[in-house]
């Protein structure tokens, strides 16, 4: 095995005891592998600490008693993290190449000033071998760069982080002149089905969450943008049958926002239109072609 990349690696867990066991597994058997894995249990959960202790005890674990959500769980992490470059997974996610912390190190190394490296989940993430400048990173696998993540507020700690948690961070970045960068050949696994429609609880909280966005981030005299974003969602849902929560959503935002209100920096006007022109067009960064030592799973 070669010398462990200077790379921490953290993972939000929340009951998930099979998946985590199995990213683990994967994340461990990687040529190098990371210098650090921190894992965050939340919500107490006495299951995943013994399995953790019992079958990972290299691993750094940090706890909570009270349920943090994924962002809460993340902010914890990226602050203990020792290393500049923090590799972010879901417990359910994990590399689909033995040398992912070799690309990582050879994408930071091209682009030393990136705020994120975003990993490619999709077949329509990886068709084009190009790097490219997101307005998003991928949620459940990127890498941050631990001095740019500490320019934002963090994320929003919120259960069921829909909607929120990546677009809220990529936003603050992009803001402050943060680059996001996706390359095509570091690529994740996510280790999951897709359900053909939403459960209630998620639906409602996604459409809250839509609202938040908006209201946290945004400019005032912009907010109409977020009101129409919230529209758009309603008509989304209704047009594919997602009617489960959807009222429960609507009638959620309110408290939520101002539940939520101390969290609220909005971002410049000029700042908000050029991520949201970048949401819509990404821009070409140069062509890439994937390590010698590459083979995808």
């Amino acid at each position: 095995m070669a010398v462990p990349a200077p790379i921490s690696v953290i993972i939000p867990a929340w009951r998930r005891m099979d998946a985590l066991r199995k990213t683990l597994r994967v994340i461990l058997a990687c040529d190098p592998a990371p210098d650090e894995i921190l894992v965050h249990v939340d919500g107490g959960e006495t299951g995943v600490m013994q399995m953790l202790e019992t079958e990972f005890p290299g691993v750094i674990v940090l706890r909570s008693e009270t349920l943090l959500g994924p962002g809460g769980s993340r902010n914890r992490l990226i602050a203990a993290a020792r290393h500049d470059w923090v590799a972010n997974f879901d417990d359910d996610s994990f590399p689909r190449h033995s040398d992912y912390f070799a690309r990582v190190l050879d994408t930071a190394a091209r682009f030393p000033d990136a705020a994120i490296i975003s990993a490619a989940s999709m077949e329509s993430e990886w068709r084009h071998p190009e790097f490219l400048h997101l307005a998003v990173a991928s949620g459940c696998g990127c890498v941050f760069n631990k001095t740019w993540f500490g320019k934002t507020t963090g994320f929003v700690p919120l259960p069921v982080a829909y909607s929120m948690e990546e677009v809220d961070v990529s936003l603050q970045l992009c803001a402050q002149g943060g680059l996001i960068v996706h390359d095509p050949f570091l690529r994740v696994l996510h280790d999951r089905v897709l359900p053909s429609t939403v459960d209630a609880v998620t639906n409602a909280h996604v459409m809250a969450n839509t609202a938040l966005f908006a209201y946290l981030r945004y400019p005032q005299w912009l907010w109409v943008v977020g009101v129409w974003q919230v529209l758009y969602r309603v008509f989304y849902c209704l047009a594919h049958g997602w009617t489960a929560g959807l009222l429960d959503g609507l009638r959620m935002i309110p408290d939520f926002l101002a539940r939520h209100r101390h969290h609220r920096r909005d971002v410049t006007s000029p700042a908000l239109l050029r991520w949201l022109l970048l949401r819509r067009r990404h821009v070409s960064l140069g062509h890439t072609v994937p390590l010698p030592t590459t083979h995808f799973t």
